[in-house]
């Protein structure tokens, strides 16, 4: 049986004794490789060797001395090459430079040697074509620090043979690394593609004055992502950045460096190394966390940041470059993140990424926002994500309608909508029903961790149905739909289970107003606006005056209670009826960020710290919910509410209002 070409490989020649040349060499020599590193300055190797004994000893290795034993300096070629069964250049981002080093290579190094670069944009094809064995060559993108950063880039030349391909995927393995696999060579390859577009846009975005470094910054750590764009451009080099899109931009993809990128550059503020780059360091080199304000998170919509890098990928994956899976694991394993690309791009919604790249085109007038076709293509057959079940991925989904309220499990969260949207989802007997079945559906679904309430198109609820409350004829009549109808509801909305977050776009008036008093978090966008009405029409709101005041103190409620008068979102997130106040388009993603939140608690603690919350309320105001719903079937009865009611409907003032 033949062995593997891998397994053939025990010599490894590292070419460039700079930051990644002695990681790559540190990483080679501690698998056990042997390992020559190769440079044509002696003071570097030298540079190089005490880096990683300095190394090797913060990472407490076993046996530092053997691996140190394993690498031998040289400066001169024809040592270096001779023995090479692996040759991994890692000089600057010269192509010229780097076709000098392979070829030499090519005239020195035994005949089956595999060479691979370690460039991160220039094509290895145009590498390969200083050597007379191009099937011998490969990308090995490696991600600095080498010693820590647990991936390489895997990239195949235009005429890589698979046996070489197979066997570099091997060796980073041997390594400890995780390959991602690029079949097609393209300047970029995959992680600097997506990586740039996700950067670039946010320099774009503060270079344009829509925003600043720290509030981008804090709405990219939203997404779960340790470091933001500009902490992150700092850490690895501004310099490298704005080098690696012009040779990009110079190689046929369409992007704008920003100018701010290159100003940087041409001022020497590269970042951390320099100690200045959009942040400011103790000193050059020396690293330091920079203060990103958590309450900045909401500044900024990062759909900005994902749509061009989701819209990269999508070209990727339809020129064949690499699959879905490689483009997930690149990022989730070589950048950090929480979740793949295209996993958050289905959380997001496809359709709403492609909403924002065709806002960021209409803004600048250029073509990289294109929407791809493929996106065009998932939105069209509604393969949007999380939102109807499928979209990059499968998901868990499931729909059902009870009575005026529709009701969707998006893997492990509700989505429970008010669907009257012409009635601005006033709340008639069969929407309290519905509302409670739902409810009641979610309660019963192990699998449900969170609740959203929201209401469909520009309100998310007026309030109860004036014209219904005015069709009751008795106090019978009145009783038994308070009763057997909204106090149950009420009831199930407030023992839930689960978290429950209402998600406010538009109007939340009386009992739209009292369902987010009854929810334990809410966001509302900033053209919302929230009011307890009841009194002005000869009514009062039960839900506010006793639950709401576990939720906000009296003044607050009496204010809401007494006038009527309508507040901002702003100023409803002041008083406490909603946590967040963002834009509109926002909302839902903040919802679904704070319902994700919650599931880092167990199911069983919150289940636990809602009973406790419940059996607080009841002691202290179910009794008095009880009466207020008891004068609220009276007050519907009553004159005052007869005139007021007709009074709401003919958009007239009753004869109390002064």
């Amino acid at each position: 049986m033949s062995r593997h070409l891998s397994e053939n490989i025990d010599t490894v020649t590292v070419v460039g004794g700079g930051t990644m040349g002695h990681g790559i060499a540190q990483a080679f020599a501690t698998a056990g490789y042997d390992v020559v590193l190769n440079d044509v300055d002696e003071e570097v190797l030298s540079t190089a060797l005490e880096r990683i004994e300095g190394s090797l000893a913060k990472l407490d290795v076993d046996d530092p001395d053997a691996v140190l034993g394993r690498i031998e300096p040289t400066t001169g070629a024809d040592e270096a090459f001779a023995d090479a069964d692996l040759v991994v250049e890692a000089v600057p981002e010269d192509i010229g430079l780097k076709r000098d080093v392979f070829g030499t290579a090519d005239d020195l190094a035994p005949e089956g040697a595999v060479l691979a670069t370690n460039t991160s944009t220039l094509p290895i094809t145009e590498i390969a074509e200083a050597t007379g064995r191009p099937e011998r060559v490969v990308g090995m993108h490696f991600s600095n620090p080498v010693q820590l950063m647990p991936i390489v880039e895997v990239i195949r030349g235009e005429h890589t043979a698979d046996e070489v391909f197979d066997a570099a995927r091997e060796l980073g393995e041997s390594v400890g690394k995780t390959p991602v696999l690029v079949e097609r060579d393209v300047p970029g390859f995959l992680i600097n593609r997506i990586n740039l577009r996700f950067w670039l846009e946010a320099v774009r975005q503060v270079e344009a004055g829509l925003t600043d470094t720290k509030t981008v910054d804090a709405a990219a750590r939203r997404l779960g992502l340790p470091m933001g764009p500009f902490e992150v451009l700092d850490f690895s080099g501004i310099d490298v950045a704005t080098m690696a899109a012009r040779s990009m931009a110079e190689r046929g993809v369409d992007l704008h460096v920003p100018d701010l990128l290159v100003e940087k550059t041409e001022a020497g503020t590269y970042g951390m190394k320099s100690g200045e780059g959009f942040y400011e360091y103790p000193e050059a080199g020396a690293y330091s966390r920079v203060d990103i304000p958590r309450e900045l998170r909401y500044g900024f919509d990062p759909k900005h940041l994902l749509a061009p890098a989701v819209n990269e990928a999508a070209w990727l994956l339809e020129n064949d470059v690499t699959t879905r899976d490689e483009i997930d694991k690149a990022m989730r394993i070589g950048m950090n993140w929480p979740r793949g690309l295209l996993e958050l791009a289905d959380e997001y919604g496809v359709d709403r990424l492609v909403e924002t790249l065709e806002t960021l085109r209409e803004r600048s007038g250029w073509a990289e926002y294109e929407p791809h076709p493929l996106l065009r293509e998932m939105v069209e057959n509604d393969e949007v994500g999380l939102a109807s079940g499928s979209g990059f991925y499968g998901w868990e989904y499931e729909r059902e309608r009870f009575e005026t309220v529709r009701y969707e499990r998006r893997e492990y969260t509700a989505w429970i909508t008010l669907n009257r949207p012409d009635r601005l989802n006033a709340l008639d007997e069969p929407s309290w029903e519905g509302l409670r079945a739902a409810l009641e559906r979610a309660a019963a679904d192990d699998d449900v961790r969170a609740t959203v309430l929201r209401g469909a198109g520009r309100a998310f609820c007026a309030g109860d149905d004036i014209g219904e409350i005015l069709s009751w004829e008795s106090t019978d009549d009145a009783r038994e739909m308070v009763e057997g109808t909204l106090a149950p509801t009420v009831r199930a909305l407030r023992e839930h289970p689960k978290p429950v977050i209402a998600a406010v776009d538009g109007v939340a008036n009386g009992g739209g107003c009292e369902l987010v008093l009854l929810s334990d978090l809410a966001v509302a966008s900033t053209g919302s606006d929230f009011a307890l009405p009841e009194a002005k029409i000869g009514a009062l709101p039960p839900i506010g005056l006793t639950y709401g005041r576990t939720s906000l103190g009296k003044k607050a409620i009496m204010e809401l209670a007494l006038t009527g008068e309508q507040l901002s979102a702003r100023e409803a997130e002041e008083m406490g009826v909603v946590n967040y106040t963002v834009e509109s388009e926002q909302v839902e993603d903040v919802v679904r960020e704070l319902a994700r939140a919650t599931t880092a608690s167990s199911p069983g603690a919150v289940a636990d710290v809602k009973e406790l919350w419940i059996g607080m309320e009841d002691e202290l105001l179910d009794a008095w919910f009880d009466r207020g719903l008891d004068t609220l079937v009276t007050r519907s009865q009553s004159a005052e509410a007869e005139e007021g009611l007709a009074a709401f409907l003919n958009k007239e003032s009753p004869s109390w209002q002064r």
